[in-house]
């Protein structure tokens, strides 16, 4: 070998050894930090260093700080955890959030800041910003209506009819609006018969709407569900021998007194909206917060009274932020809400949003609470939850608002502990589900827990 060779051979032993010597100094300060459960990151280190160069020491010479044990789950969060260890979380996106409403105590929480998709448990949101704003006392209405005078039985100019979107105004109830016209005096109509279609814009599908799903039609001039208004008036004017001259669209003027109309209380819609989960009573209810809103910017001559609606509904959820403090005081996550009836694949809201909501619901027993909970599907007794929790504590006991679209389940509401007394408000989102009998599982048994 020659002394070049020689050279260079104990050159690289000796890089050898020095890199393994490092590798086991680096494998042991490895091994020391996982023992310790304390790792400072970088933005607070240089001021530690600082604190303790002050006190004299190296950081070397300073002890690792005391392990701080997390604090013990409390019985109730034992039985959650071990419910949540189902394997379908391992494959799907959950939120729950659980507030006990006696104490204002957040009694668990998993991913409750995470904006998911609602599904029907929208008609949450919308039922409560509909008490909220517009009172349990809220009326739909369609009105017969006329500027002109009533002469010898004719009604000396035009009739206008007017809707307000009431979704469950039926034949009989036009049929009786038309009694309500003979009534005033009217045998025969001079001028026009004129439909008012004025108190929404001309959208008739949601934002977002999937068009294979069953989606009602969104107008004013509602009567079957339908918009039929119209036609099913001239059938019952004909049937009362009651003449009119052409149809046509317009306003009704300012000026014009009512001559017959038909009222339906809020709280009869939400209870077909709640319990039956029906969309188009929920769309109805939205549209009802529309001219509450700000003015809408006129495009084209089109008014965008969902854009309103949906200013209003915004509203409410920052007031019941500001108003039923929960946990953190953080700010809400901001929502998307696209309709009111969770058709819509735009709709995001979080499982603290619900919790809020419900929260606030709460504080405004009267005007909110009351009407809410005789609304809701009771479990194991009626509405989308008749058939489940039966044998429960749940049963009878667990009254929310389900929500299932394609891969998505969710349930919000309330129960009341058993064991305590205690009112319990609940938000369960879940998505990414290959079948809903598995997002209504996990569901079903965390009410039982919660009712216990």
């Amino acid at each position: 070998m020659t002394k070049m060779m020689k050279k260079l051979f104990r050159y690289t032993l000796i890089n050898i050894v020095a890199a393994g010597l490092l590798c086991l100094g680096a494998c042991k300060s490895s091994e020391r930090v996982r023992r310790s459960s304390y790792q400072p990151d970088g933005a607070h280190a240089p001021a530690l260093t600082s604190e303790l160069l002050q006190m004299g020491e190296t950081p070397s010479q300073h002890a690792q700080p005391a392990i701080v044990s997390a604090p013990a789950l409390s019985p109730l969060q034992q039985k959650l955890e071990e419910i949540l260890r189902d394997s379908v979380l391992e494959t799907t996106q959950a939120g729950i959030d659980i507030i006990d409403l006696t104490t204002g105590e957040r009694l668990y929480s998993r991913g409750e800041r995470q904006r998911l998709r609602p599904a029907s448990s929208e008609k949450m949101v919308t039922a409560i910003a509909a008490l909220d704003v517009l009172g349990p006392q809220h009326a739909f209405t369609t009105q017969l209506l006329s500027t002109a005078a009533i002469e010898g039985g004719v009604l000396r100019g035009d009739l206008y009819v007017r809707g307000t979107m009431d979704p469950l105004l039926s034949a009989a109830d036009v049929r009786a609006l038309v009694g309500q016209l003979r009534n005033a005096g009217v045998r025969s109509v001079s001028g026009r018969l004129i439909a008012d279609a004025s108190f929404k814009d001309s959208d008739e599908l949601g934002w977002g709407w999937c068009w294979d799903d069953d989606n009602p039609t969104l107008s004013p001039l509602l009567c079957g569900g339908k918009p039929r208004l119209v036609d099913e008036l001239q059938a019952a004017l004909r049937t009362a021998g009651i003449r009119t001259a052409a149809l046509s669209v317009g306003t009704t003027p300012a000026s014009a007194r009512v001559l017959a109309e038909k009222r339906r209380p809020l709280t009869e819609v939400l209870q077909r909206m709640m319990k039956e989960s029906d969309n188009l009573c929920a769309e109805s209810v939205f549209y009802q917060l529309a001219p509450l809103g700000a003015a809408a910017a006129a495009k084209g001559g089109k008014s965008y009274s969902r854009k309103q609606a949906v200013a209003v509904v915004s509203a409410v959820i920052d007031h019941a932020y500001e108003t039923a403090p929960i946990g953190l005081g953080l700010p809400p996550v901001a929502s998307t809400i696209a309709d009111g009836s969770g058709l819509s694949l735009y709709n995001y809201q979080t499982p603290e949003t619900f919790t809020r909501l419900l929260t606030y619901a709460a504080l405004r027993q009267e005007q909110i609470l009351t009407p809410l909970l005789a609304s809701l599907p009771i479990a194991a007794v009626d509405g989308t939850l008749k058939k489940r929790m039966a044998g429960t504590a749940a049963a009878g006991n667990v009254r929310a608002k389900t929500g299932s679209v394609s891969a998505v389940s969710t349930l919000v509401g309330y129960t009341t502990q058993l064991s305590t007394g205690h009112l319990i408000a609940f938000a369960i989102m879940n998505q990414g589900l290959r079948t809903m009998a598995e997002g209504r599982q996990l569901q079903d048994r965390i009410c039982c827990v919660l009712s216990e």
